[in-house]
């Protein structure tokens, strides 16, 4: 009787034990989560001032790292006739996350480039800059 007692004991603790760890896990914040290499991808819509200008120049690839320490590294892979550039960009920044806004920061700049956040999670980040310039983060 006293090895039935224990084994539906058991069966009660074992999966409440189980559901409490689960549920204490932290959560990452977004600070965490964003940290890493992710593939970018900026593209931005055709202007009516510009004619002649076609939908491959108005996008360009790249990467981003997000570091601990505060520092973003961006490469951009810019190319002839590309709108953002012409040739490969790298630069060494800052970086600030709020709830709605990721920016970029240079030394100089207290403010920042501000792209708005429309869609944030641990593969993927959708950001938006100016209203229309686009910028979408896939996990590398």
């Amino acid at each position: 009787m006293k090895q039935n007692i224990f084994f539906r004991l058991g069966l009660f603790i074992i999966p409440v034990v189980f559901f409490l760890g689960q549920g204490c896990k932290s959560q990452k914040s977004k600070e965490e989560v964003i940290l890493g290499t992710w593939k970018a991808h900026w593209e931005t819509k055709a202007d009516e001032n510009l004619p002649g200008i076609d939908g491959e120049s108005l996008k360009m690839n790249g990467e981003i790292q997000f570091m601990k320490d505060g520092k973003v590294e961006i490469s951009a892979f810019g190319f002839d006739g590309c709108i953002f550039s012409d040739d490969t960009l790298n630069n060494i920044l800052n970086w600030k996350l709020d709830d709605t806004i990721l920016r970029f920061i240079d030394k100089a700049d207290d403010h920042g480039l501000p792209y708005s956040i429309n869609e944030f999670s641990a593969d993927r980040l959708h950001l938006t800059l100016l209203e229309d310039i686009n910028l979408t983060l896939v996990r590398n």
